[in-house]
């Protein structure tokens, strides 16, 4: 009896073992170390600034203002001497307080054809979000370097940089930061899932 207890302890610590080396390999993959002070914190050492750029649609604008604007944004890309990543994701749009409007305008309502007609709706909203068909597209620049307050003050000047072609441009938030990593990192689940809001320790399985 004292052997097969051994026997099953030993089991359990094998397969720990293996699903904790299974864990470090996958984090092996992933360079960031922590997310702080609004910036990405790498494994070695590095630093990394999120600037967040709002979408400009200069399809209504004139001939003299698309060249304006493109010819701004040249000047204030060209003149930056540090290197750069322009990167791109196609993150669901953000429904939950027009689904919760919904439901509580549902609630509200005293017309039964109005009631019934708003949680049609209100179904056809929440299919749209879980099937991620409604799709927004996300654009940041990423900077990097060893020293933080070197790096804010870079990414804010190009940030004044990129505002005066009439973009809005903004350092990113923790939360901000977070939200991206976690569509790049969960794409699938990003469409009727929520980033977690805080960066918080990591937690080891329990093995009993």
């Amino acid at each position: 009896m004292i052997k097969i207890f051994k026997k099953e302890k030993a089991v359990k610590r094998d397969k720990a073992k293996i699903e904790e080396q299974k864990r470090k390999a996958v984090q092996e993959w992933i360079p960031v170390r922590d997310v702080a002070e609004d910036l990405i914190v790498l494994k070695d050492g590095r630093y990394v600034c999120v600037l967040k750029v709002m979408p400009l649609n200069i399809s209504l604008k004139s001939e003299n203002e698309k060249k304006r604007i493109i010819q701004t944004v040249y000047e204030a890309l060209n003149g930056f001497k540090e290197s750069m990543q322009v990167f791109s994701i196609g993150r669901p749009v953000d429904l939950d307080s027009y689904i919760g409007y919904l439901q509580t305008k549902s609630k509200e309502e005293t017309n039964m054809t109005k009631k019934r007609l708003l949680q049609e709706y209100l179904k056809y909203v929440a299919s749209i979000v879980t099937s991620g068909e409604a799709i927004e597209r996300r654009f940041f620049i990423m900077l990097s370097g060893k020293e933080k307050d070197e790096l804010k003050a870079k990414a804010h000047e190009l940030a004044n940089n990129l505002e005066k072609s009439g973009l809005k441009v903004e350092l990113a938030a923790d939360q901000d930061i977070i939200d991206l990593l976690f569509s790049f990192s969960h794409p699938s689940q990003a469409a009727f899932e929520r980033a977690p809001l805080f960066s918080g320790p990591y937690l080891p399985p329990v093995y009993s």
